[in-house]
């Protein structure tokens, strides 16, 4: 797990579009809010126009990437796509670089 979140984290595109994410909607985003999901965004209206100059092939490949590392999670409504962060993966991320590279024996 560690590894696949590690390499999907080091492109800075996809950081970018990971902090974006987690900002959620904003006053910039132009697509209809999910309604069960009001903090979802649309990559398309709402994700690629904050990102200089990135084609929508290469906004989906690393939309991909962060989904298969499990960094994000994409909604359906009917054919609009939305994308949230997945926060538990995060913790997850977090729990492990704790225990892996902070034993207890280390003084916080």
């Amino acid at each position: 797990m560690l590894a696949k979140i590690a390499r999907a984290l080091s492109d800075p595109i996809r950081l970018q579009i990971l902090d974006i994410l987690a900002k959620g909607r904003d006053a910039s985003c132009v697509s209809s809010p999910h309604p069960q999901l009001p903090h979802a965004v649309c990559p398309y209206l709402d994700v690629q126009p904050k990102l200089e100059n990135i084609s929508t092939s290469k906004l989906s490949y690393h939309l991909k990437e962060l989904r298969e590392a499990g960094l994000v999670e994409e909604c359906r409504l009917g054919k609009q796509v939305f994308y949230l962060v997945n926060h538990k993966t995060l913790e997850q991320l977090l729990e492990t670089v704790k225990e892996r590279y902070l034993p207890s024996s280390f003084p916080s």
